[in-house]
């Protein structure tokens, strides 16, 4: 137990302990697992998967599978295996997730999207029953948005905060114009990586709760709520049809928690925010601390896509980031954020 009575958390990488409420090390970004999880006993160390891909060390554990990094014997690249929790190898929802995420990340081609290799499932051996699907990912050496937040202190400031929203708002404006809607937007889908000069390059991860136009692979129960809370839709947090405007809105959520350090809604329980969705007026991201920097455009742009009303949001993610854009860069009143982004007068 820690010091605060919560139970205690411990990083996969750097073995340093936390609070139960620290879900990804502010050190180096890598998930936390439970404290008393014993780690050295896992079967898939070691091990050859597929032939090809040797695994050497955990990277991170979730609640429906374990990431790894790998070595694709061969090409000689790392790369990241996520292999399904065995106790949930009969579990049709997670196995049905696991795949879904390999085939719809499979479809989507974009530079801030992360890449999906394959999918397979682990072989038998002698010593080991395997069976448990697996994808093959790009490995990606960074840190999720969730660390990102913990490291700077809960808030990215304005200009780093438009710099990496707009790279979300172009991936999945990809993704929207291939039918396919995320419906789980959220800082711990949200990867930054080192690319030439840019540390804050995005990529998104896990379209696992996707859905794709009229898939019949994947059918939503009337009522069913899909995604988390705080960056849930209002019309998700009700059990109705997400589409691309719930991407927008929990972009709109990702950029206000982004510049101020705090989304627009918290409780002290999902239902308590679900709630909040449905009903509460989200507060001017003016009135929030860092968010006093904020032009009246921004915040204006920011509450249309926290709208209740799916309509009254911009309608995919391509147009939000065309009208982010537009908002930052090209109005008069807007001059000093254009300065600070740009470095030009």
């Amino acid at each position: 137990m820690t010091a605060n009575g919560g139970q205690g958390r411990r990083c996969v990488s750097c073995g340093e302990r936390y609070g139960s409420a620290v879900l990804f090390c502010p050190r180096d970004g890598t998930p936390t697992g439970p404290e008393h999880e014993n780690l050295a006993r896992d079967p898939h160390l070691g091990r050859m998967v597929a032939g090809q891909f040797r695994v050497e060390r955990l990277l991170g554990v979730g609640a429906m599978a374990r990431v790894y990094l790998a070595q694709q014997i061969g090409l000689d690249r790392p790369v990241a295996l996520k292999i399904l929790h065995r106790e949930l190898l009969h579990d049709e929802t997670a196995t049905a997730r696991i795949r879904r995420e390999a085939t719809i990340g499979g479809r989507l081609r974009h530079p801030n999207l992360a890449d999906v290799l394959m999918l397979g499932s682990v072989d038998a051996t002698p010593d080991y029953p395997g069976g448990e699907p697996f994808i093959v990912l790009e490995h990606l050496d960074g840190m999720s948005l969730t660390s990102a937040l913990l490291a700077a202190g809960g808030a990215l400031g304005l200009v780093r905060a438009v710099h990496v929203v707009l790279q979300i708002c172009d991936a999945l404006g990809e993704a929207h114009a291939l039918g396919i809607v995320h419906r789980d937007l959220k800082p711990d889908n949200v990867m930054l990586v080192r690319r030439g000069a840019d540390s804050d390059f995005v990529k998104v991860l896990d379209f696992g709760m996707a859905h794709a136009g009229r898939d019949p692979d994947f059918v939503t129960h009337d009522g069913a709520i899909l995604g988390t809370a705080r960056y849930i839709a209002p019309e998700g947090a009700q059990g109705g049809r997400v589409g691309p405007e719930g991407d927008v809105y929990a972009i709109a959520t990702l950029l206000f928690q982004c510049i101020t350090g705090r989304t627009p809604f918290d409780g002290p329980s999902a239902v308590a925010i679900l709630v909040q969705q449905v009903s509460a007026v989200p507060p001017d991201l003016r009135s929030i601390g860092p968010g006093r920097e904020a032009t009246a455009a921004l915040a204006d742009l920011v509450a249309k896509n926290l709208a209740k009303d799916p309509l009254d949001r911009s309608a995919n993610a391509r147009v939000f980031g065309a009208e982010l854009s537009t908002c930052v860069f090209g109005g008069r009143q807007d001059t000093s954020i254009t300065t600070r982004l740009t470095g030009e007068p």
